[in-house]
């Protein structure tokens, strides 16, 4: 069993990126470093662990010294919001955690997110380990977190993580349903393409290693894909930085415009989409980029989604998304693979690609309708 050891740099901090088949099983001797001498650790998770796996983690930090308490979001609606970050301090408090104990987060994105929250605020710093249960947790947690909704406004309130450790055991994500991965498919596309044209030309070799489960495959692009998002967020240029947001506008406008009921992985593959076709005319990207992206996506099995929308209600929406964030239109869009920079976009042209792209959208709803 290899476990593979990538270091995620951010100058100042360096989080330990341990990734491999079987890693749960390796957890007393990869953490026992992670505290000078271990004492007390809090342990958050959520709905996704199951008892043994739970079991498994807290046998691996007493086994390295730490008495282990335990705290559970399993029950809670909204887990990456300020009020649930506000629970886990009052529980920090109550089990005096101090900057020389450990926080520990186990489960998926929005557990590792309000966890990581804590751990860079509390006692202005606390050890943190991160467990990812799922494929989109394991791509993103080193570099960012899921900002946290604050009253009405979501995904607001956010803050570079800086995990001592994170540990990956691929095997909680091979196997799984679309459903399932489908985030962390469309984030490993979308690192790839944010990070050289090699890199993405290299990807397409490895959809079906990815996508059958194998090993070596998933592991190279997981570690890629630190790489990537580690470069954009760590980059002196402001524009480069907003790279990780390639899609996420669209995603945004279109759940406010479509519900909560459509997964965030289909949302966020359409956010790709339609923003690839915007940086044809925007940008100057090559269109056969465009549609490059788009085999890769189906080939990941991430379908187009058919739904019917106004024209104006979309761009209303798009707008929406983004000048609650910022007080500029301008769209996180790619000129080149390893070349994404904010960019303006005229009007006229986000009108005809939105025009385009919602034309096709409707047919693949009439053509579903007529089978």
């Amino acid at each position: 069993m290899t476990i593979r050891r990538q270091l995620v740099n951010f100058g100042k901090t360096c989080t330990d990126f341990r990734i491999g088949s079987g890693a749960l099983e390796d957890l007393p001797r990869l953490i026992k470093s992670i505290a000078g001498e271990p004492k007390r650790a809090l342990l958050v998770h959520d709905a996704l662990p199951a008892e043994e796996n739970l079991e498994c983690v807290r046998r691996a930090l007493v086994d390295t010294g730490y008495a282990v308490e335990f705290m559970s979001l399993a029950d809670v609606a909204s887990i990456a919001s300020i009020e649930t970050a506000q629970r886990v301090f009052a529980t920090m408090e109550a089990r005096h955690i101090t900057a020389d104990d450990l926080l520990v987060a186990v489960g998926g994105v929005e557990v590792c997110s309000v966890v990581s929250f804590c751990t860079r605020t509390w006692c202005s710093g606390t050890s943190a380990l991160a467990i990812p249960f799922t494929l989109d947790a394991m791509c993103t947690i080193s570099t960012s977190m899921r900002a946290l909704d604050a009253g009405s406004s979501r995904e607001m309130i956010s803050i570079q993580p800086g995990w001592d450790m994170i540990v990956c055991d691929i095997d909680l994500v091979v196997g799984k349903a679309i459903d399932q991965v489908g985030m962390g498919y469309a984030l490993l596309l979308s690192s790839a393409f944010a990070q050289s044209r090699r890199i993405w030309d290299q990807f397409a070799e490895k959809i079906d290693g990815i996508v059958d489960g194998i090993e070596i495959p998933l592991i190279d692009a997981l570690c890629n894909t630190q790489t990537a998002r580690a470069s954009a967020v760590r980059s002196a240029n402001p524009s480069a930085r907003n790279a990780v947001n390639y899609g996420v506008t669209t995603m945004h406008a279109l759940r406010a415009c479509l519900g909560d009921d459509v997964p965030d992985y289909l949302l966020y593959a359409e956010g790709l989409r339609f923003e690839a076709r915007l940086a044809h005319d925007a940008c100057g990207l090559d269109v056969d980029l465009v549609f490059e992206q788009d085999d890769r996506l189906d080939d990941l099995g991430i379908e187009e989604l058919p739904f019917k929308l106004d024209v104006d209600r979309f761009i209303a929406a798009l707008h929406d998304a983004r000048f609650v964030r910022s007080n500029r239109f301008m769209l996180s869009l790619p000129k080149n693979p390893g070349s994404i920079r904010l960019s303006k976009v005229d009007e006229d042209i986000l009108r005809r690609h939105a025009e385009a792209y919602l034309a096709s959208r409707a047919e693949l709803l009439e053509e579903g309708d007529a089978e």
